[in-house]
């Protein structure tokens, strides 16, 4: 069929072109079709089927899925069961004709799918079918009494391919769903409530976890909240006033608080944190705080807990005032990982601790030179080891060796950049004299650098 001159487009001349009507995208490779699709929302990736049948099936591939029922609340409220169970069924449609397995899945739904049994389906296919590797539950309407409330059939949430679990706002009444969760390496379970028996339950029904978030409000304030796992690397805890937490987590390297837990009521054993959390529990523990062992283990390809808190997804820094840290500046690895926090934290540190730790390069790393090659420009003025808007208003530093070159770079650097507004301090009241003398000399060549902020305070305690 001949086109008419008329039916053609115009140029920026006006004058007719004729467009050639070649579909070249729909040739691409099914991979390179997803990594397009995936750029796109869930919602938008499904009706891409409509476009040919070569499109039909590509999003049924994709790793991942979203569905946030949220958008439902445009409709008039007297009409949301209706329309939001008309979107179950829709969701429902997706995650059964979707193909094999997913890396992540997030569902925002209402709490009426969790009283019509419609999201422990969803669960049910996503973990056990489907072999999903993350998946996270938000529950948008909770006000009523027992809105919130989620009950799952035992041992739901355990299949060895789950390894992620976010959960957020529901009321917890069991711990039926959680049995025998081996599986899972990452839990965060936000505005939460929950009897301190079950929570208990819970943790101990997860041997394997290495990050554990809790936002969690106690039906009662009576009883004892206890965590005991050997494998636990990260630990976020904020919850209300509870008679009594115990912690006890020998390779616990990040322990993070963002509301009031004081040491009165709280016992935290954790020997690779005992230095740089113990001067926030001297205090009156009223900040939001982190304690940060920093550490790199070459088997730990992941280093979970480091990588969920310089994670944009997850915005833990976001929470925090004040941070102490631990760390070998003689081990490029933890410079690295310093760095990459440091970066990440956006605004201002209230307080920073800084415990330095000697001789404690790996193996793997020995001979490697810190202060050589990319490592020495690491400590140039104007680099990248910190973001342009960070800053410090005190910092206080221990175990500082003046004949350390990194370590003298580290504060000259954050001197000359102006990285701290108000105090710098060094700890030297346990130092020998003569080496005493060695880092107050090095205080006073702080004090005459032109760079300096003249409003900062440089001295030792």
């Amino acid at each position: 069929m001949a086109t008419s001159p008329s039916s053609l487009p115009l140029d920026a001349r006006g004058k007719r072109i004729l467009v050639e009507n070649v579909d070249r995208i729909s040739n691409l490779p099914d991979d390179v079709l997803l990594m397009i699709l995936t750029s796109l929302s869930t919602e938008e990736a499904v009706k891409t089927c409509i476009l040919s049948k070569r499109w039909g099936d590509v999003w049924k591939q994709l790793p991942f899925l979203n569905f946030d029922m949220k958008y439902t609340l445009k409709y008039d409220v007297k009409y949301l069961a209706n329309r939001s169970d008309y979107v179950a069924q829709l969701i429902t449609k997706v995650i059964n004709n979707h193909y094999g397995h997913l890396l992540c899945c997030t569902i925002h739904h209402f709490s009426y799918q969790s009283r019509n049994g419609m999201l422990e389906s969803w669960i049910q296919s996503l973990i056990h079918v489907k072999h999903t590797k993350t998946l996270v539950l938000l529950n948008l309407l909770g006000h009523r009494k027992r809105a919130r409330v989620i009950n799952l059939s035992p041992n739901m949430f355990s299949h060895p391919t789950l390894e992620t679990l976010y959960m957020n706002r529901y009321d917890l009444e069991t711990a039926h769903a959680f049995n025998g969760c081996h599986n899972l390496l990452v839990l965060k379970l936000e505005k939460i409530c929950v009897e301190v028996g079950v929570l208990n339950t819970i943790i101990a029904s997860c041997p394997s976890l290495k990050v554990l978030v809790l936002d969690i409000k106690w039906y009662s304030q009576i009883g004892c909240f206890k965590i005991y796992n050997n494998n636990l690397k990260l630990l976020h805890l904020a919850c209300t006033d509870i008679d009594g937490i115990e912690v006890s987590a020998a390779l616990l390297d990040i322990f993070s608080t963002d509301n009031f837990i004081t040491k009165d009521n709280f016992v935290l054993t954790a020997p690779r944190l005992l230095q740089c959390s113990k001067n926030y529990w001297a205090g009156d523990g009223k900040i939001p705080h982190m304690s940060y062992n920093i550490s790199y283990n070459a088997k730990d390809e992941e280093n979970v807990g480091y990588g969920y808190v310089v994670s944009k997804h997850t915005d833990l820094l976001l929470r925090f005032t004040s941070l102490a840290v631990s760390v070998d500046l003689m081990n490029p690895e933890e410079v690295y990982m310093l760095q990459q926090v440091l970066v990440a934290w956006e605004g201002e540190i209230k307080d920073l601790e800084i415990f330095f730790k000697h001789n404690n390069v790996p193996k793997e790393l020995e001979g490697e030179s810190s202060i050589g090659g990319e490592q020495e420009k690491i400590w140039e003025k104007g680099n990248w080891f910190f973001n342009a808007d960070f800053r410090i208003k005190v910092v206080r530093m221990y175990n500082f060796s003046g004949s350390n070159i990194e370590e003298l770079a580290l504060v000259f650097l954050l001197v000359t950049e102006g990285r701290v507004t108000k105090k710098l301090m060094i700890k030297t009241s346990s130092y020998p004299a003569s080496m005493k003398l060695e880092i107050e000399a090095i205080v006073d060549k702080l004090k005459q650098l032109p760079e300096r902020n003249k409003r900062l305070s440089i001295e030792c305690f």
